[in-house]
């Protein structure tokens, strides 16, 4: 948690919050703090959707032979693959003004760091697995792949993507530590524990299925469908833990760290199918035995870098129509009825064929079928902060990610780290996901004041100088950030149900695999493309 470049706007403050913010610092600072909270108007758009249409169409119908609703991974990898297959007449419809979903990025226009890209959502990818076709060719069409082997199939990475090193460091006990261990923290108790949880990861990540394949995967479409497998969806994997007898607090916080790392859930509202797949899914080559120091692909603007890699190969070969909220799709026989709104004024396109790339709760509504299941998403807080250069830090130097043990946020990375900056100005991506029921309504009214303080008192425990560094520090909100993989949805039907299409009109989005990651999007954006073709 990246795409067409856009400058960002502050607003200045007045002094009582300056004074508020700076109150909590110890050192005077020469510079105010400004900032904005960004992206509102998506919210204020996508909610007209429940507001009933009061207007007539406003020209006459267009026509298309394909057209894909929603401008994320899904929408553009679907685009992609329909060129792929000699489709061009395509019509691209998105609610923002920029693609990309929650892969979006941004470009500072703040002095202390223009020009420097940075994530607003999605930041990394793992190395794709053997059998993950779909991101192996788009990362070789982008370069990040230079080539394979011609006798293993293995890829070679070029330079610049795969993570510098340090990759992670963990605060704890009044210090940076390598890694996300707490070995200062750590009982013989807690370590013993991990060693036996490593040892489960092993056996489930080699585990197949009676199906012959493997219990977890990237796609999860590739995975196993065994009785046996995903019946640890029917639990929550803070039960299945306590089976296991993994107590341990420090393990059991690592554990949760993953599960809202990906999920936006706890322990408890985790499935245990999900909280191995987590760990388990990435499978390694067992033709490669290579040690590439990281399993991580990275960069400055996380995975912005890859959806305007999308957005080059497809954005001069269809027609793109962004800030539209489309109202209905509706099959008739042998076409698709559309609807948007754009600029206030309705418009109509008749389609041969409809991707639905968008959540599952919209495209039922665009359906007419809004009492369908669906899974439930995860709100996000994120902050970017302008530093003229890093803060202060005690013990391990700041690293690509910087964790600190104990709290309800997950850091912050350093977009420049992928450039080798390691002590000049960065911009700081901080995440936070809101787990529970409660939390989405509250950030539609948040104030910025509100926001940029809560963030301020995260990271200020573990840099003593941060208010002096942070020059301008930007808030962004994610109402629907990733899907919930909780108890029972990958074991019942939900999942299954959400990938068939309904006439001509075709599902690609990342809650069909019930997990939110960029792999899950493109696999199912190029299924429903090959479904249209098909």
């Amino acid at each position: 948690m990246s795409l067409p470049r856009r400058r960002f706007i502050g607003t200045a403050l007045s002094g009582g919050v300056l004074a508020g913010l700076d109150a909590a610092c110890t050192r005077s600072v020469g510079h105010p703090l400004v900032g904005t909270i960004l992206g509102r108007h998506r919210a204020e758009r996508g909610h007209r959707l429940w507001t009933p249409p009061t207007q007539a169409p406003d020209a006459p119908p267009q026509n298309a032979r394909v057209v894909v609703v929603g401008g994320g991974v899904a929408g553009l990898g679907a685009c992609w693959r329909l060129l792929q297959h000699g489709i061009h007449d395509i019509v691209l419809l998105d609610l923002d003004d920029r693609l990309g979903g929650t892969a979006q990025s941004g470009v500072s226009d703040t002095p202390v760091t223009a020009g420097q890209s940075y994530a607003l959502g999605a930041h990394y990818l793992t190395l794709p697995n053997p059998d993950n076709a779909p991101t192996r060719a788009l990362l070789a069409e982008l370069g990040v792949i230079s080539g394979f082997d011609t006798t293993t199939g293995r890829p070679h990475f070029a330079p610049g993507h795969l993570c510098l090193a340090p990759q992670e460091r963990l605060h704890a006990v009044g210090e940076w530590v390598e890694g996300l261990w707490p070995d200062k923290l750590a009982t013989a108790e807690d370590n013993a524990q991990r060693e036996a949880w490593e040892a489960l990861v092993d056996h489930w990540t080699h585990h197949v299925g009676a199906d012959g394949r493997p219990a977890f995967n990237i796609p999860v479409a590739l995975a196993s469908t065994d009785p046996s497998i995903r019946a640890l969806a029917n639990i929550s994997f803070a039960t299945w833990l306590d089976q296991q007898g993994l107590t341990s607090p420090v393990l059991r916080w690592l554990l949760e760290y993953a599960t809202r790392d990906d999920y936006g859930t706890t322990l408890a509202e985790t499935s245990a199918w999900a909280g191995l797949h987590y760990h388990c899914a990435r499978r390694p080559d067992p033709l490669d035995d290579r040690d590439l120091g990281t399993h991580v692909l990275t960069w400055p603007a996380g995975n912005g870098f890859l959806v305007n890699g999308l957005l080059g190969l497809v954005a001069d070969r269809i027609r793109i129509e962004r800030g539209s909220l489309v109202r209905a799709v509706e099959p008739l026989e042998g076409r698709v009825h559309v609807e948007r709104l754009a600029d206030n004024a309705v418009y109509e396109i008749g389609a041969e064929h409809v991707i639905l790339a968008v959540p599952s709760p919209i495209a039922h509504r665009l359906l007419g079928r809004p009492d369908d299941p669906a899974p439930t998403a995860a709100p996000w807080r994120v902050a970017v902060l302008h530093c003229d250069q890093p803060p202060e830090s005690q013990g391990v130097p700041l690293a690509w990610d910087s964790v600190r043990y104990g709290t309800d946020d997950l850091g912050f990375i350093s977009n420049a780290h992928q450039q080798g900056h390691y002590g000049g100005p960065t911009v700081l991506t901080w995440y936070q996901p809101l787990t529970g029921d409660t939390g989405r309504r509250d950030l539609l009214t948040a104030s910025w004041e509100a926001e940029s303080q809560r963030v301020m008192d995260a990271i200020s425990p573990a840099h003593p100088d941060l208010r002096e560094r942070v020059h301008r520090l930007d808030i962004w909100h994610w109402g629907h950030g990733t899907t919930r993989p909780t108890v029972g949805l990958h074991s019942g039907p939900v999942v299954a149900d959400l990938a068939r299409p309904i006439g001509r009109v075709h599902r690609a989005h990342t809650d069909l695999s019930g997990v939110s990651l960029f792999e899950e999007a493109l696999w199912h954006g190029v299924r429903a493309a090959d479904e249209v073709v098909g």
